[in-house]
């Protein structure tokens, strides 16, 4: 069922519109071989084809964190403020360098994409071996958390974007107070000690629509988590605290 949540993409005006108030497995069935970044390109800012599938997945990951740091005012490794999240039971550091680090920081450990979390970064240099790496993955979380077809339409994952922000923020004890009056509603963020923090299961069905619109766009991301950051203990570090660091300014 649909929520009564403002919608923020771009189903209405796009060729497949329609298509996105359906579930995705049933879509992707209907369209065999098709990339499903193609099929709904730009429903979402971050939902884009990839130019090359065969071009070496740590290009891709350089790529990723270079685009989003156009998004924010990036002062340099740490140079950001030190959180801390309370995430299922543990407590995890990290330098919120750019915004979007605090989501994708815990996005990445969640998921066991980050360096130190048993992934070698040199087998993105394979583009095949890393697809099949991520079709594991895929297949690990959907055994994991048996995600209905209901749970997966793409104009709420669309729209849950932002709400999944709000329960980072909430784990995070980072306020919330400054988004959309019907993000807070759906994320049940009513004050630092009124919220609903996020969950493991949150990020994995987040991951695994990406996996359903073609496994090497669930591949490019993970790429993007495992490059950008690693676990160090109880820290998360970035770039030149990890045993990879990209090519990038830091």
């Amino acid at each position: 069922m649909r929520s009564n949540c403002q919608q923020h993409h771009n189903c209405k005006v796009h060729t497949h519109g329609q298509d996105c108030y359906r579930p995705v497995p049933e879509v992707m069935a209907e369209h065999p071989g098709m990339d499903g970044y193609c099929y709904f390109n730009q429903t979402g800012f971050w939902v884009t084809p990839l130019p090359d599938k065969g071009q070496d997945f740590i290009e891709y990951a350089k790529k990723g964190i270079l685009g989003l740091r156009t998004m924010g005012d990036y002062g340099g490794k740490d140079q950001g403020p030190l959180i801390t999240f309370n995430f299922e039971g543990q407590v995890i550091t990290s330098y919120m360098d750019l915004p979007h680090y605090s989501y994708d920081d815990l996005y990445g450990y969640s998921l066991g994409f980050l360096q130190g979390q048993g992934l070698d970064t040199e087998l993105m240099k394979n583009a095949s071996g890393w697809i099949a790496i991520s079709r594991q993955k895929c297949l690990e979380i959907q055994t994991k958390y048996n995600i209905q077809n209901e749970e997966l339409v793409l104009a709420d994952w669309l729209d849950d974007n932002m709400v999944l922000l709000a329960k980072v923020m909430c784990s995070a004890n980072l306020t919330a107070v400054h988004m959309r009056p019907d993000i807070k509603e759906k994320a049940k963020w009513r004050s630092l000690t009124d919220c609903e923090p996020i969950t493991a299961r949150d990020f994995a069905k987040h991951h695994y629509i990406k996996c359903l619109l073609g496994y090497p766009n669930s591949a490019s991301d993970g790429a993007y988590l495992n490059a950008h950051a690693c676990l160090l203990g109880n820290h998360i570090g970035h770039f030149t605290d990890c045993p990879y660091s990209p090519n990038v300014r830091f």
